[in-house]
């Protein structure tokens, strides 16, 4: 027999807004996960809501993607309560052994990779701008240290400067502490927000801007909960893109190309940015966009969310395979996006899988057609 523990209880619907009592055990999370056979997800909430913390392997599975919300009846926000799950989990220290490993990397480097923190920006081919830019992007940490993410921040910087705007980098920044977040280190997570929002608003620029749902989530909706608001309007690439081409100052030629275009979890179902994608692509003229069965705010995820780009998962690829057989199935072999993670993990899996889909960022396909 189990004893509810009212006091836990009480804690974890605290933590969650409430949230932990929205749920009415239908199990219809479970039958939606992509992880399915890594996620018990009913019997996690269930156990919090006995008051008991969750000591399941699932936890830690999580994408945090959120489709469990959209096909849930009662709209529960089940991403926020495995959040909560861990963030006890961690304080019980009860956690897989690479979140310590990421947590020092961190510590030491400024990123989850440990790649040398003087390494960041080597590849940053403009010198740093002195006053303050129009516009700082703020870079991921993946994207700091992939050649491939390094490509797309360069030529959106080429895109912006070719307009006459003022560019720079983020480069007093390190992580924006999502993996952080993620994990439930809420004492390193407010350290490291604190410092980056008394950076950025010394540097002062009209625009922050970030190619990373996850970074754009972060400064935008997280850091404010934590009285780290950003004084500055802070907008993801396919937002500025598309007030760009909307106002006339991108002029775009013709690719005649068939498309398929991937939402990012973090960017359709957390953000509701869903349109300036497709406008992006759509004012592109030969561009023929192929929607997948589970588009916008029903998006499946890539395998990368909620640290699972970072943690040893191996649950993940079983959501990225899901994504690619939908691909597959439409028949079209380029695939577009606007998140260094989906990138990632798609191209890494088609790789692996011998399939033959080329991933390219939005951005991608914005430089083809301005040549």
């Amino acid at each position: 027999m189990i004893k509810i523990d009212f006091g836990k209880r009480n804690k974890f619907a605290e933590e969650s807004d409430g949230e932990l009592y929205r749920c009415f055990q239908c199990s219809t999370c479970t039958v939606n996960c992509s992880l399915v056979d890594a996620m018990p997800v009913r019997k996690i909430i269930r156990y919090m809501q006995l008051g008991h913390l969750p000591r399941l392997d699932g936890v830690w599975e999580c994408l945090t993607c959120n489709y469990c919300r959209s096909q849930c009846p009662s709209d529960v926000n089940i991403a926020s309560l495995i959040r909560v799950a861990r963030k006890f989990l961690y304080e019980d220290k009860w956690f897989p052994e690479d979140v310590n490993e990421i947590l020092w990397r961190l510590y030491e480097e400024g990123n989850p990779l440990g790649s040398p923190r003087g390494e960041r920006f080597s590849w940053v081919e403009i010198p740093s701008i002195n006053p303050s830019p129009d516009i700082i992007i703020y870079t991921c940490c993946l994207v700091a240290y992939d050649r491939r993410g390094q490509k797309t921040i360069l030529r959106l910087i080429a895109l912006l400067k070719n307009l006459g705007l003022t560019v720079d980098v983020f480069r007093e920044g390190a992580c924006c502490g999502d993996i952080v977040y993620q994990i439930g280190e809420e004492y390193f997570y407010e350290e490291i927000i604190n410092e980056n929002v008394e950076k950025l608003e010394r540097l002062k620029p009209s625009i922050i801007l970030t190619i990373s749902p996850h970074v754009y989530h972060n400064l935008k909706n997280l850091y404010p909960k934590y009285g780290a608001k950003i004084n500055i309007p802070i907008m993801h690439h396919t937002q500025l893109i598309q007030e760009l081409i909307e106002s006339g100052k991108i002029e775009l030629g013709r690719i005649k190309m068939d498309v398929t275009y991937h939402d990012p979890c973090y960017l359709a179902r957390y953000n509701d940015v869903v349109n300036e994608p497709r406008d992006i692509l759509s004012a592109i003229d030969g561009i023929n966009l192929i929607e997948l069965p589970h588009n916008k705010g029903e998006t499946l995820c890539c395998g990368g969310g909620g640290g699972g780009i970072w943690l040893d998962n191996k649950w993940a690829r079983n959501s990225t395979k899901n994504r690619l057989s939908e691909v597959r199935e439409l028949g079209v072999d380029k695939l577009v996006t606007a998140c260094p993670y989906c990138i990632r993990m798609f191209e890494d899996e088609a790789s692996m899988e011998g399939l033959d889909v080329e991933v390219h960022d939005i951005i991608d396909l914005l430089s083809m057609a301005i040549q």
